[in-house]
Protein backbone atom coordinates (compact mmCIF):
# COMPACT_ATOMS: atom_id res chain seq x y z
CA UNK A 1 0.00 0.00 0.00
CA UNK A 2 1.68 3.74 -1.48
CA UNK A 3 1.73 6.23 1.79
CA UNK A 4 -1.32 8.13 2.01
CA UNK A 5 -2.08 11.11 3.53
CA UNK A 6 -4.81 11.49 6.63
CA UNK A 7 -6.63 14.36 8.26
CA UNK A 8 -8.85 13.69 11.18
CA UNK A 9 -11.26 16.27 12.24
CA UNK A 10 -12.95 16.37 15.47
CA UNK A 11 -15.50 18.74 15.93
CA UNK A 12 -16.30 19.54 19.86
CA UNK A 13 -18.55 21.67 22.33
CA UNK A 14 -17.54 21.24 25.58
CA UNK A 15 -16.43 17.93 25.97
CA UNK A 16 -12.68 17.96 26.71
CA UNK A 17 -12.66 14.83 28.58
CA UNK A 18 -14.16 12.69 25.42
CA UNK A 19 -11.75 14.73 23.20
CA UNK A 20 -8.78 13.97 25.05
CA UNK A 21 -9.32 10.05 24.91
CA UNK A 22 -10.30 10.28 21.59
CA UNK A 23 -6.91 11.87 20.65
CA UNK A 24 -5.29 9.01 23.00
CA UNK A 25 -6.87 6.25 20.65
CA UNK A 26 -5.75 7.95 17.79
CA UNK A 27 -1.96 8.44 19.25
CA UNK A 28 -2.22 4.44 19.82
CA UNK A 29 -3.16 3.23 16.28
CA UNK A 30 -1.18 1.05 14.48
CA UNK A 31 -0.65 3.05 11.30
CA UNK A 32 1.23 1.09 8.82
CA UNK A 33 3.04 3.95 7.32
CA UNK A 34 -0.09 6.31 6.92
CA UNK A 35 1.00 10.06 7.52
CA UNK A 36 -1.98 11.03 9.78
CA UNK A 37 -2.46 14.95 11.24
CA UNK A 38 -5.24 15.94 13.49
CA UNK A 39 -7.71 18.75 13.46
CA UNK A 40 -10.06 19.37 16.31
CA UNK A 41 -12.56 21.98 15.30
CA UNK A 42 -13.84 23.80 18.51
CA UNK A 43 -17.74 24.95 18.56
CA UNK A 44 -16.20 27.82 21.08
CA UNK A 45 -16.46 25.31 24.36
CA UNK A 46 -16.17 27.22 27.19
CA UNK A 47 -14.27 24.34 29.14
CA UNK A 48 -10.50 25.58 28.26
CA UNK A 49 -10.61 22.80 25.27
CA UNK A 50 -8.72 24.65 23.25
CA UNK A 51 -6.03 26.04 25.57
CA UNK A 52 -5.83 22.48 26.69
CA UNK A 53 -5.31 20.84 23.61
CA UNK A 54 -2.86 23.13 22.55
CA UNK A 55 -0.96 22.77 25.24
CA UNK A 56 -0.92 18.78 26.10
CA UNK A 57 -1.26 17.95 22.35
CA UNK A 58 0.70 20.88 20.74
CA UNK A 59 0.73 18.31 17.44
CA UNK A 60 -3.03 18.84 17.21
CA UNK A 61 -4.43 21.64 15.40
CA UNK A 62 -6.97 23.19 16.70
CA UNK A 63 -9.57 25.12 14.18
CA UNK A 64 -11.68 27.56 16.35
CA UNK A 65 -15.17 28.64 14.93
CA UNK A 66 -16.22 31.37 17.45
CA UNK A 67 -20.03 29.53 17.88
CA UNK A 68 -21.67 26.68 18.28
CA UNK A 69 -22.90 25.66 15.17
CA UNK A 70 -23.32 22.37 15.43
CA UNK A 71 -21.72 19.16 14.31
CA UNK A 72 -22.70 20.19 11.02
CA UNK A 73 -21.48 23.28 10.49
CA UNK A 74 -18.12 22.28 12.70
CA UNK A 75 -17.84 19.31 9.74
CA UNK A 76 -17.95 21.91 7.78
CA UNK A 77 -15.72 24.31 8.93
CA UNK A 78 -12.74 21.47 8.43
CA UNK A 79 -13.61 20.30 5.47
CA UNK A 80 -13.58 23.81 4.12
CA UNK A 81 -10.43 24.34 5.73
CA UNK A 82 -9.01 21.32 4.89
CA UNK A 83 -10.04 21.26 0.88
CA UNK A 84 -7.26 23.60 0.41
CA UNK A 85 -4.25 21.55 1.92
CA UNK A 86 -2.62 18.76 0.44
CA UNK A 87 -4.39 15.25 1.67
CA UNK A 88 -5.83 12.59 0.29
CA UNK A 89 -8.06 11.31 2.81
CA UNK A 90 -10.05 13.29 5.37
CA UNK A 91 -11.28 11.11 8.02
CA UNK A 92 -14.66 12.60 9.85
CA UNK A 93 -14.69 11.29 13.90
CA UNK A 94 -17.35 12.06 16.37
CA UNK A 95 -15.85 13.37 19.44
CA UNK A 96 -17.37 10.37 21.81
CA UNK A 97 -16.18 7.66 19.95
CA UNK A 98 -13.62 5.30 21.05
CA UNK A 99 -10.88 3.44 18.42
CA UNK A 100 -9.50 -0.08 18.01
CA UNK A 101 -6.23 0.12 17.20
CA UNK A 102 -6.58 -1.31 13.52
CA UNK A 103 -9.66 1.01 13.06
CA UNK A 104 -8.21 3.42 10.00
CA UNK A 105 -6.09 1.00 7.63
CA UNK A 106 -8.89 -1.29 6.38
CA UNK A 107 -10.73 2.10 5.48
CA UNK A 108 -7.32 3.36 3.54
CA UNK A 109 -6.69 0.68 2.31
CA UNK A 110 -10.90 0.54 0.75
CA UNK A 111 -9.91 3.37 -0.60
CA UNK A 112 -6.93 3.19 -1.95
CA UNK A 113 -7.75 -0.42 -3.76
CA UNK A 114 -11.19 0.37 -5.09
CA UNK A 115 -11.71 3.33 -6.88
CA UNK A 116 -14.94 3.06 -7.32
CA UNK A 117 -15.55 3.78 -3.51
CA UNK A 118 -15.87 7.34 -2.45
CA UNK A 119 -16.70 7.25 1.24
CA UNK A 120 -16.08 4.14 3.50
CA UNK A 121 -17.32 3.74 7.18
CA UNK A 122 -16.61 1.78 10.10
CA UNK A 123 -18.47 -0.72 12.24
CA UNK A 124 -19.54 0.91 14.68
CA UNK A 125 -20.45 -1.06 18.42
CA UNK A 126 -22.05 0.31 21.74
CA UNK A 127 -19.58 1.85 23.81
CA UNK A 128 -22.05 0.84 26.34
CA UNK A 129 -22.78 -3.20 25.79
CA UNK A 130 -19.30 -3.40 23.73
CA UNK A 131 -20.36 -6.74 22.19
CA UNK A 132 -23.27 -5.04 20.44
CA UNK A 133 -22.75 -3.72 17.15
CA UNK A 134 -25.16 -0.94 16.60
CA UNK A 135 -24.75 -0.53 12.98
CA UNK A 136 -21.91 -1.14 9.87
CA UNK A 137 -23.85 1.79 7.47
CA UNK A 138 -27.56 1.52 6.90
CA UNK A 139 -29.50 1.53 4.18
CA UNK A 140 -32.91 3.37 2.70
CA UNK A 141 -35.77 1.71 4.66
CA UNK A 142 -38.69 2.46 2.59
CA UNK A 143 -41.46 0.72 3.68
CA UNK A 144 -41.05 2.83 7.36
CA UNK A 145 -39.78 6.19 5.54
CA UNK A 146 -36.60 5.84 7.72
CA UNK A 147 -33.48 4.27 7.51
CA UNK A 148 -32.78 0.74 8.62
CA UNK A 149 -29.46 -0.29 10.02
CA UNK A 150 -27.19 -2.84 8.76
CA UNK A 151 -26.71 -5.74 11.70
CA UNK A 152 -27.99 -3.24 14.23
CA UNK A 153 -28.29 -4.65 17.62
CA UNK A 154 -26.69 -7.63 16.69
CA UNK A 155 -23.60 -9.72 18.38
CA UNK A 156 -20.42 -9.12 17.61
CA UNK A 157 -19.65 -11.98 14.62
CA UNK A 158 -16.22 -12.21 12.56
CA UNK A 159 -15.27 -9.69 10.01
CA UNK A 160 -15.14 -12.48 7.18
CA UNK A 161 -18.74 -13.99 7.90
CA UNK A 162 -20.23 -10.06 7.81
CA UNK A 163 -18.50 -9.71 4.45
CA UNK A 164 -18.87 -12.99 2.67
CA UNK A 165 -16.02 -12.81 0.51
CA UNK A 166 -16.74 -9.26 -0.73
CA UNK A 167 -13.98 -6.54 -0.43
CA UNK A 168 -16.58 -4.00 1.34
CA UNK A 169 -20.18 -3.86 2.00
CA UNK A 170 -22.10 -1.37 -0.42
CA UNK A 171 -24.21 0.59 1.50
CA UNK A 172 -26.83 3.99 1.22
CA UNK A 173 -25.70 5.63 4.47
CA UNK A 174 -22.30 5.73 6.49
CA UNK A 175 -22.30 7.39 10.02
CA UNK A 176 -19.85 10.31 10.41
CA UNK A 177 -18.89 8.75 13.87
CA UNK A 178 -16.56 7.69 11.42
CA UNK A 179 -16.22 7.84 8.14
CA UNK A 180 -12.94 8.35 5.59
CA UNK A 181 -13.55 9.86 2.36
CA UNK A 182 -11.32 11.33 -0.54
CA UNK A 183 -10.53 14.93 -0.18
CA UNK A 184 -11.68 15.71 -4.05
CA UNK A 185 -15.57 14.68 -3.24
CA UNK A 186 -15.80 18.15 -1.04
CA UNK A 187 -14.54 20.22 -4.79
CA UNK A 188 -17.33 17.40 -6.39
CA UNK A 189 -20.24 17.68 -4.03
CA UNK A 190 -19.24 20.48 -1.50
CA UNK A 191 -19.85 20.24 2.24
CA UNK A 192 -22.46 19.07 4.80
CA UNK A 193 -25.68 21.02 4.94
CA UNK A 194 -27.01 23.79 7.75
CA UNK A 195 -28.55 20.79 9.41
CA UNK A 196 -26.98 21.78 13.06
CA UNK A 197 -27.51 17.85 14.29
CA UNK A 198 -28.87 14.60 12.14
CA UNK A 199 -29.01 13.64 9.26
CA UNK A 200 -26.38 15.76 8.42
CA UNK A 201 -24.30 12.66 6.94
CA UNK A 202 -27.58 11.08 5.12
CA UNK A 203 -27.68 13.91 3.07
CA UNK A 204 -24.34 14.01 2.27
CA UNK A 205 -24.03 10.71 1.69
CA UNK A 206 -27.30 10.34 -0.54
CA UNK A 207 -25.78 13.70 -2.29
CA UNK A 208 -21.97 11.51 -2.89
CA UNK A 209 -24.11 8.50 -4.48
CA UNK A 210 -26.26 10.51 -6.74
CA UNK A 211 -22.53 12.06 -7.78
CA UNK A 212 -22.08 8.09 -8.93
CA UNK A 213 -19.63 7.07 -5.84
CA UNK A 214 -20.07 4.11 -3.98
CA UNK A 215 -20.74 4.38 -0.25
CA UNK A 216 -19.28 1.65 1.80
CA UNK A 217 -18.55 0.08 4.93
CA UNK A 218 -15.86 -1.92 6.31
CA UNK A 219 -16.24 -4.56 8.97
CA UNK A 220 -12.29 -4.35 10.07
CA UNK A 221 -12.56 -0.84 10.96
CA UNK A 222 -14.10 -0.81 14.54
CA UNK A 223 -14.90 1.64 16.96
CA UNK A 224 -17.11 1.98 20.15
CA UNK A 225 -19.89 4.81 20.09
CA UNK A 226 -22.26 5.59 22.82
CA UNK A 227 -25.74 4.46 21.22
CA UNK A 228 -28.85 6.55 21.02
CA UNK A 229 -30.62 4.18 23.59
CA UNK A 230 -28.65 5.54 26.69
CA UNK A 231 -28.47 9.04 25.14
CA UNK A 232 -32.08 10.18 25.33
CA UNK A 233 -32.55 13.86 24.49
CA UNK A 234 -36.74 14.98 23.81
CA UNK A 235 -35.10 18.21 22.10
CA UNK A 236 -33.16 16.15 18.94
CA UNK A 237 -36.36 14.40 17.95
CA UNK A 238 -36.69 18.06 16.87
CA UNK A 239 -33.77 17.85 14.22
CA UNK A 240 -34.90 14.00 13.65
CA UNK A 241 -37.86 14.89 11.85
CA UNK A 242 -37.13 18.31 10.47
CA UNK A 243 -33.65 16.98 8.64
CA UNK A 244 -35.13 13.71 7.70
CA UNK A 245 -37.45 15.31 5.58
CA UNK A 246 -35.13 17.70 4.29
CA UNK A 247 -33.71 14.48 2.54
CA UNK A 248 -36.73 13.08 1.99
CA UNK A 249 -37.59 16.01 0.03
CA UNK A 250 -34.56 16.33 -2.35
CA UNK A 251 -34.29 13.03 -2.64
CA UNK A 252 -37.46 10.71 -1.82
CA UNK A 253 -40.69 13.13 -2.06
CA UNK A 254 -43.04 10.91 -2.00
CA UNK A 255 -41.24 9.42 1.66
CA UNK A 256 -42.77 12.98 2.79
CA UNK A 257 -45.86 11.81 3.77
CA UNK A 258 -45.42 8.09 4.44
CA UNK A 259 -43.31 9.51 7.09
CA UNK A 260 -46.85 11.51 8.26
CA UNK A 261 -48.93 8.79 8.16
CA UNK A 262 -46.54 7.05 10.54
CA UNK A 263 -46.12 9.48 12.74
CA UNK A 264 -49.68 9.91 13.22
CA UNK A 265 -50.51 7.11 15.57
CA UNK A 266 -47.08 7.31 17.50
CA UNK A 267 -48.16 11.14 18.73
CA UNK A 268 -51.52 10.63 19.26
CA UNK A 269 -50.15 7.77 21.51
CA UNK A 270 -47.68 9.98 23.22
CA UNK A 271 -50.36 12.79 23.52
CA UNK A 272 -52.75 9.70 25.55
CA UNK A 273 -50.32 8.84 27.99
CA UNK A 274 -49.11 12.28 29.13
CA UNK A 275 -46.27 13.13 27.06
CA UNK A 276 -47.15 16.53 25.23
CA UNK A 277 -43.72 18.02 25.15
CA UNK A 278 -42.48 15.13 22.92
CA UNK A 279 -45.32 15.98 20.56
CA UNK A 280 -44.75 19.84 20.35
CA UNK A 281 -40.82 18.80 19.69
CA UNK A 282 -42.10 16.57 16.44
CA UNK A 283 -44.75 18.67 15.53
CA UNK A 284 -42.50 22.14 15.63
CA UNK A 285 -39.83 20.45 13.71
CA UNK A 286 -42.15 19.41 10.89
CA UNK A 287 -43.29 23.38 11.18
CA UNK A 288 -39.99 24.13 10.83
CA UNK A 289 -39.43 22.17 7.79
CA UNK A 290 -42.52 23.54 6.23
CA UNK A 291 -41.20 27.09 6.94
CA UNK A 292 -37.69 26.29 5.88
CA UNK A 293 -35.67 27.02 8.99
CA UNK A 294 -32.38 25.29 9.14
CA UNK A 295 -29.58 25.67 11.83
CA UNK A 296 -29.69 25.66 15.59
CA UNK A 297 -32.93 25.04 17.32
CA UNK A 298 -34.06 28.29 19.10
CA UNK A 299 -32.72 28.24 22.46
CA UNK A 300 -36.65 28.49 24.34
CA UNK A 301 -37.66 24.74 24.19
CA UNK A 302 -41.98 23.91 25.04
CA UNK A 303 -41.01 22.31 28.10
CA UNK A 304 -38.93 22.78 31.90
CA UNK A 305 -36.28 20.11 32.93
CA UNK A 306 -36.57 19.80 36.47
CA UNK A 307 -33.55 18.16 38.67
CA UNK A 308 -34.11 16.00 41.31
CA UNK A 309 -33.50 18.59 43.98
CA UNK A 310 -35.85 20.90 42.81
CA UNK A 311 -38.81 18.46 42.67
CA UNK A 312 -38.41 16.76 46.42
CA UNK A 313 -39.55 17.83 49.47
CA UNK A 314 -39.19 16.43 52.57
CA UNK A 315 -42.01 12.91 53.54
CA UNK A 316 -43.29 12.64 50.06
CA UNK A 317 -44.35 9.10 49.23
CA UNK A 318 -42.83 8.05 45.61
CA UNK A 319 -43.61 6.03 43.23
CA UNK A 320 -40.44 5.45 40.41
CA UNK A 321 -41.46 2.87 37.35
CA UNK A 322 -38.33 0.30 37.52
CA UNK A 323 -37.46 1.26 33.87
CA UNK A 324 -35.72 3.73 34.78
CA UNK A 325 -33.40 2.20 36.65
CA UNK A 326 -30.92 1.24 33.68
CA UNK A 327 -29.05 4.54 35.39
CA UNK A 328 -27.29 3.72 38.26
CA UNK A 329 -27.46 7.43 39.08
CA UNK A 330 -30.78 7.63 39.22
CA UNK A 331 -30.98 4.33 41.45
CA UNK A 332 -28.22 5.85 43.73
CA UNK A 333 -29.94 9.21 43.88
CA UNK A 334 -33.22 7.71 44.70
CA UNK A 335 -31.74 5.16 47.37
CA UNK A 336 -29.71 8.00 48.87
CA UNK A 337 -33.14 10.15 48.99
CA UNK A 338 -34.85 7.16 51.06
CA UNK A 339 -31.93 6.28 53.16
CA UNK A 340 -31.89 10.51 54.45
CA UNK A 341 -35.58 10.29 55.00
CA UNK A 342 -36.06 12.75 51.96
CA UNK A 343 -38.89 10.38 50.78
CA UNK A 344 -40.41 7.19 51.05
CA UNK A 345 -40.68 4.98 48.14
CA UNK A 346 -44.19 3.44 47.57
CA UNK A 347 -44.10 0.07 45.45
CA UNK A 348 -47.14 -0.96 43.31
CA UNK A 349 -48.97 -4.64 44.24
CA UNK A 350 -47.77 -7.31 42.09
CA UNK A 351 -51.20 -9.34 41.75
CA UNK A 352 -52.92 -8.33 38.63
CA UNK A 353 -56.50 -7.67 40.74
CA UNK A 354 -54.67 -5.81 43.36
CA UNK A 355 -52.99 -3.92 40.79
CA UNK A 356 -56.72 -3.19 39.25
CA UNK A 357 -58.10 -1.83 42.23
CA UNK A 358 -55.62 0.39 43.45
CA UNK A 359 -55.69 1.96 39.80
CA UNK A 360 -59.97 2.34 39.92
CA UNK A 361 -59.03 4.03 43.77
CA UNK A 362 -56.23 6.55 42.45
CA UNK A 363 -59.66 8.02 40.43
CA UNK A 364 -61.11 9.44 43.49
CA UNK A 365 -57.57 8.60 46.06
CA UNK A 366 -54.01 9.54 45.07
CA UNK A 367 -51.83 6.75 46.77
CA UNK A 368 -48.83 8.54 46.34
CA UNK A 369 -47.96 12.41 45.99
CA UNK A 370 -45.46 11.93 43.13
CA UNK A 371 -44.88 9.77 39.88
CA UNK A 372 -41.52 9.36 38.35
CA UNK A 373 -41.86 8.00 35.02
CA UNK A 374 -39.31 6.97 31.87
CA UNK A 375 -39.87 9.25 29.53
CA UNK A 376 -39.26 6.67 26.43
CA UNK A 377 -40.57 3.18 28.31
CA UNK A 378 -43.41 4.27 30.15
CA UNK A 379 -45.35 2.04 32.39
CA UNK A 380 -48.42 3.34 31.87
CA UNK A 381 -49.84 1.75 35.41
CA UNK A 382 -48.21 4.51 37.25
CA UNK A 383 -49.81 7.50 35.47
CA UNK A 384 -52.59 7.37 37.70
CA UNK A 385 -51.46 6.70 40.68
CA UNK A 386 -49.63 10.29 41.78
CA UNK A 387 -50.92 13.79 42.41
CA UNK A 388 -48.17 14.82 39.95
CA UNK A 389 -46.10 13.03 37.60
CA UNK A 390 -42.80 13.79 35.98
CA UNK A 391 -41.55 12.23 32.85
CA UNK A 392 -37.63 11.50 33.42
CA UNK A 393 -35.77 12.43 30.24
CA UNK A 394 -32.16 11.00 31.18
CA UNK A 395 -31.27 14.50 31.27
CA UNK A 396 -34.12 15.61 33.61
CA UNK A 397 -37.65 15.82 34.98
CA UNK A 398 -40.78 17.15 32.84
CA UNK A 399 -44.12 17.33 34.77
CA UNK A 400 -47.26 16.94 33.35
CA UNK A 401 -50.81 17.20 33.44
CA UNK A 402 -52.62 13.95 32.97
CA UNK A 403 -56.22 15.22 33.30
CA UNK A 404 -58.84 13.51 31.24
CA UNK A 405 -59.71 17.12 29.70
CA UNK A 406 -55.95 18.07 29.48
CA UNK A 407 -55.33 14.86 27.38
CA UNK A 408 -58.61 14.97 25.75
CA UNK A 409 -58.08 18.05 24.19
CA UNK A 410 -54.37 17.91 23.41
CA UNK A 411 -54.82 15.01 21.50
CA UNK A 412 -57.51 16.58 19.25
CA UNK A 413 -55.09 20.18 18.77
CA UNK A 414 -52.71 17.63 17.88
CA UNK A 415 -54.48 15.54 15.48
CA UNK A 416 -56.06 19.03 13.95
CA UNK A 417 -51.79 20.27 13.66
CA UNK A 418 -50.85 16.85 11.58
CA UNK A 419 -53.86 17.55 9.88
CA UNK A 420 -53.01 20.90 9.05
CA UNK A 421 -48.87 19.25 8.20
CA UNK A 422 -49.99 16.23 5.88
CA UNK A 423 -52.29 19.17 3.66
CA UNK A 424 -49.03 21.59 3.70
CA UNK A 425 -46.97 18.59 2.32
CA UNK A 426 -48.99 17.32 -0.03
CA UNK A 427 -49.26 20.48 -1.75
CA UNK A 428 -45.26 20.28 -1.49
CA UNK A 429 -44.71 16.88 -2.71
CA UNK A 430 -47.31 17.46 -5.55
CA UNK A 431 -45.13 20.87 -6.72
CA UNK A 432 -42.26 18.67 -6.36
CA UNK A 433 -43.50 16.14 -8.88
CA UNK A 434 -44.17 19.21 -10.79
CA UNK A 435 -41.15 20.74 -11.05
CA UNK A 436 -39.45 16.82 -12.24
Amino acid sequence: MKIAKVAAIIVTWNKIKDVCLLIEDINKLDLHGIYLDIFVVDNASNDGTQSYIQEHYPQVKVLQTGANIGGSGGFSYGMEFLNQLNYDYIWLLDNDVRLDHESLFPLVETLQNYSEVGLVGSQIRKSEQPKIIQEIGSYLHHKKAHLKTYLGNSPIISTEEILAGKPYLVVDICAAASLLFRREIIKQIGVFENYFLHFDDVEWCLRAKQAGWVIAAHPASIVWHCSPDFKHRPWVSYYDERNLCYCWQKYHPKLLLKRLQLLLPKLIYYSFTGRFFLVEIYLWGLEDFLKGVKGKIADKLPYREYTLPEIITDNLKVVVSSTIYYKNSQVDAWQELELNKKITLWYPPKNLLHRIYIWIISYFFKPVDLAIVSCYQPELFYLNLAKKVYFFTDAGYIQVNISFMNVLLNSLQVFYRLMKIYWQMSILVSKSADAR
